[in-house]
């Protein structure tokens, strides 16, 4: 199977330095297993040893893998700095309200140590106060 990367894919550190994930377009002879678990493992083929694929130590590059029938497979690497994904409508102490193009996510995250009547406490005081966001909104609200 031949290994191609189609483009440099480049990762933003946190010190807004760029970093190539990549060294390059490399194309390579690679022994390619699949398991039942959905794990694939590429390997390059013995006589592809002089090639260098990452500029230097591992990377973990973050996107999608399609693999068709036949075992033709694709990796699609997610686009970075393209914003996030969701949108943030409102905050309460221990949760949000934030939505995707498809979805309206509400998250409540309580400390486990806060004991059980003030958990109860929490979750009906900031469930009420997402309702009343919720309830808040103009009727014509367009969610897509």
């Amino acid at each position: 199977m031949l290994l191609l990367a189609n483009s440099i894919q480049k990762m933003t550190k946190k010190d807004s330095k760029v970093q190539q994930i990549l060294a390059g377009n490399v194309k390579m002879d690679t022994c390619t297993s699949f398991y039942a678990n959905g794990d694939v493992n590429i390997m390059p083929c013995p006589w592809e040893c002089d090639k260098q694929v990452t500029a230097g130590g591992r990377r973990q590059p973050k996107g999608r893998m399609t693999i068709e029938e036949d075992g033709t497979s694709f990796f699609r690497a997610y686009r970075h700095n393209s914003g996030s994904r969701y949108e943030h409508l409102y905050m309460t102490e221990n949760g949000e309200v934030k939505r995707t193009r498809t979805n309206l996510i509400v998250k409540l995250v309580l400390p486990l140590g806060i004991g059980r009547i003030k958990m109860i406490e929490a979750l009906t005081t900031q469930i009420h106060e997402i309702i009343n966001y919720i309830r808040s909104l103009k009727d014509n609200t367009c969610w897509v």
